[in-house]
């Protein structure tokens, strides 16, 4: 059986005289890994949601609970009817959808490839895909929803899942995403749960010129429980990079050494609010309605989770196809990748909308 592998690794004068119509190939598990890899390295959020791998196309995530009411009673007063005789339990289940894509490369861009081996090269068409891959990918993670929310078409990859986004905002009691064992997400409206709507942070008008920086009201908010496991260090800020910005041109006004510092900043530096990292995702949306419709409005949200809630399931069955178009001088590379998203725990989330920016 032929793999992306060997398919990969002809060499580039090779390629440009004839590349012969292929049957659709599946990746070897370990192939399949590097790309995957690939995939995931270009993501933003490579360090900060959990990836599976998946064997099948369906994977459960199952969490168990006491329920409600105490576990301990005195020990004079403990009886047969203080006995925990059943767990909640809330199922997760990662069922992966495929989508494909091509990349067309020509001739004349092989021959401004520089490479010395054939490892290089197979390298350089991979990460090239990937890249591409995890830009529209990571939309869809956030965005997406099967619900005619969005208005996506249903030619558009973002019809295709329910987003974390959707998960979310639509996870209290009664509705789809609500979790029997810890409840339902924090939504915070910062048009109307704030002391002053807007940006990330807000300043008063007239003196005494206080800001209100509404990533502290999200950080109170979220339980306890979660901010104790692990520390507030394992909890993440996630925001268009132009919310980020918002919070540091208000840090860059104040007249201290720390408004010094973020003007001029430092190269790689990661920024965060008090012990809670921020990450810029750029793929979040600054285009949002009231509503939460994409390219509607002026609205983009800010996400406080721990990092492994996020999970991005990808299935290893991925499949290449090849073929040659003399008339274009090129060779196409046919693509196709199966992944799935959800939110473990939606308990643990905390997600201010409405936000503006700029």
């Amino acid at each position: 059986m032929r793999t992306n592998k060997n398919l990969l690794k002809k060499n580039k004068e090779r390629m440009k005289k004839a590349l012969t119509i292929l049957p659709s190939l599946t990746l070897q598990p370990e192939e399949a890994d590097r790309f995957i890899d690939y995939v995931v390295d270009e993501s933003v959020l490579k360090n900060n949601c959990r990836i599976v791998k998946m064997k099948n196309s369906e994977k459960n995530i199952q969490g168990l609970g006491f329920g409600s009411g105490r576990f301990l009673k005195p020990a004079n007063t403990f009886g047969t009817s203080d006995y925990k005789k059943e767990f909640g339990s809330n199922t997760i289940t990662l069922a992966t959808k495929k989508a494909r894509g091509c990349v067309v490369i020509y001739d004349d861009d092989l021959e401004d490839i520089t490479v010395e081996t054939d490892d290089q090269f197979t390298d350089h068409v991979m990460k090239m895909v990937a890249s591409q891959v995890a830009n529209e990918v990571e939309e869809a993670a956030y965005i997406s929803d099967t619900h005619a929310l969005g208005g996506f078409a249903p030619d558009d990859i973002r019809s295709m899942w329910d987003g974390w986004r959707y998960v979310i905002t639509h996870s209290a009691v009664g509705q789809a995403y609500y979790n029997e064992v810890s409840g339902g997400s924090y939504v915070l409206d910062a048009t109307a749960d704030f002391a002053r709507a807007g940006k990330i942070v807000e300043r008063e008008a007239a003196a005494p010129y206080d800001q209100e920086y509404k990533y502290s009201k999200a950080i109170r908010t979220m339980p306890s429980k979660y901010k104790k496991k692990g520390g507030l260090s394992q909890l993440r800020f996630f925001q268009n990079d132009n919310v980020e910005q918002d919070y540091l041109d208000a840090l860059a006004k104040r007249a201290t050494a720390l408004g010094d510092t973020v003007i001029t900043g430092k190269a790689g530096e990661e920024y965060a609010y008090g012990k809670v990292k921020l990450v810029s995702v750029p793929q979040m949306p600054i285009t949002l309605d009231a509503a939460g419709k994409l390219d509607a409005g002026n609205y983009c949200d800010a996400m406080l989770t721990h990092w492994m809630n996020l999970i991005w399931g990808i299935q290893r069955e991925i499949k290449i196809e090849t073929e040659r178009q003399a008339s274009d001088e090129a060779n196409y590379f046919f693509y196709s990748i199966r992944c799935d998203f959800t939110v473990e725990n939606v308990n643990a989330i905390v997600l201010i909308e409405k936000l503006t920016h700029g």
